[in-house]
């Protein structure tokens, strides 16, 4: 098998119902990659599978909340926007924001007391429920903290989001 082959199959390999693809320190294993100079073949080795399967309207893209690499079709983003699983509720939509939010403030975990408080609203266990049945978090009432899955990492380019907020409140703030 080449280098192509192998990381075909590790990037849209399948881990879980949630998680697909793989970490960059798994491929750098399965490829025997090590040495001063492994950042550089593994970033070479992407960029050129990347461009060798564009034309077939594959992508290849990081999963920051599993910090997986993974191989998914251009059309799923626009699939997923037209295919809103919160079309009809969103307060589900609203209430995922503020939990991503708070993990992202408190590397991971998020208080439901504190997405309460952002949220400003008093009943929210039940929509952080309905959250996790879709698979986008899991909650732990006893303790009181939710913890987001890959899933939404796969769903949502975190990294633009967030951008796009910071531009927001810099025009805000420049107002």
């Amino acid at each position: 098998m080449n280098e192509f082959t192998i990381l075909m199959h590790l990037l849209s390999d399948k881990t879980n119902k949630f998680q697909m693809g793989a970490s960059k320190e798994e491929i750098l294993n399965k490829l025997n990659l090590s040495g001063k100079n492994e950042s550089i073949f593994f970033e070479n080795l992407i960029t050129q599978l990347s461009n060798y399967i564009e034309p077939l309207g594959l992508q290849i893209r990081f999963n920051p909340i599993s910090l997986c690499w993974y191989l998914a079709f251009e059309i799923e983003a626009s699939d997923f926007i037209s295919a809103n699983p919160f079309a009809n509720k969103p307060k589900l939509a609203a209430t995922l924001f503020y939990t991503l939010i708070c993990c992202l403030e408190r590397s991971g975990i998020a208080k439901i007391q504190r997405i309460k408080e952002l949220r400003k609203k008093k009943h929210i266990v039940e929509d952080l429920k309905e959250l996790e049945k879709m698979g986008y978090l899991e909650l732990d009432e006893n303790l009181g903290i939710v913890t987001l899955t890959p899933l939404i990492g796969y769903n949502l380019d975190v990294n633009k989001l967030i951008i796009k907020l910071a531009l927001k409140l810099k025009k805000r703030v420049e107002q």
